[in-house]
């Protein structure tokens, strides 16, 4: 997927996974991520969703706000289990604790994705994916996050680190799990007016979804 016009897209985040997939994608980007107190953000009430989506839009107006005329992708990617968020772990400590009690359960991972187009118009969306671990053994849980792999991301874990491969079924979008949802993201870009040489599928969708025996969970 590459615009016919050429038209470079910002990324307002640093993640080197949602760089990734958008470069593979074929998008001409440049890197510049936002400064926000994403925890300000996220609290700001009890609707997750609502939640998610005003950070990505904040992402994407912060660096919009200093590169008037372009188009400018923000994204956050949040881990709900038990009505609780778990974001990026400050500690190794705390990652364990959150893989330990992800370990044979079921969450959601939600993302939120904004983009601001050149004359300053906003559009937002949100993809929800439900994921299921499989049964996480302690030393494998310490042998992963001492790797450093869990510390840069929501809930402590990667759904692409094959390593660890922690998940054992989802539905809906991987990309969504990785960190975007190219669904969400080409249908948002179209609507802002971004030219699209080619279309895309979402290859997020096409992913199998058991990765373990669930029987073995």
């Amino acid at each position: 997927m590459v615009s016919s016009s050429g038209t470079k897209l910002l990324l307002a985040s640093g993640s080197p996974r949602r760089a990734e997939i958008l470069s593979e994608s074929g998008f001409d980007l440049k890197i510049i991520p936002a400064s926000v107190d994403e925890d300000a953000i996220l609290t700001q009430g009890s609707d997750l969703v609502s939640a998610v989506r005003a950070l990505a839009l904040a992402k994407a107006s912060y660096v919009a706000g200093s590169n008037v005329g372009e188009f400018v992708l923000g994204a956050d990617t949040i881990v709900v289990f038990e009505n609780e968020v778990f974001g990026k772990p400050e500690s190794s400590e705390q990652a364990c604790e959150m893989l330990n009690r992800l370990s044979g359960r079921q969450h959601k991972v939600v993302t939120g994705v904004a983009i601001v187009n050149p004359v300053g118009q906003s559009h937002t969306k949100f993809v929800s994916t439900s994921v299921v671990f499989r049964n996480l053994e302690d030393d494998e849980i310490s042998k992963y996050v001492s790797s450093d792999l869990s510390l840069d991301k929501a809930g402590g874990y990667g759904i692409q680190d094959s390593s660890f491969a922690p998940v054992a079924s989802y539905d809906e979008c991987y990309l969504n799990v990785v960190g975007l949802p190219m669904c969400a993201t080409s249908d948002l870009l179209e609507k802002s007016g971004f030219e699209i040489g080619e279309s895309l599928a979402c290859t997020g969708h096409s992913v199998p979804r058991v990765f373990h025996d669930m029987e073995s969970l």
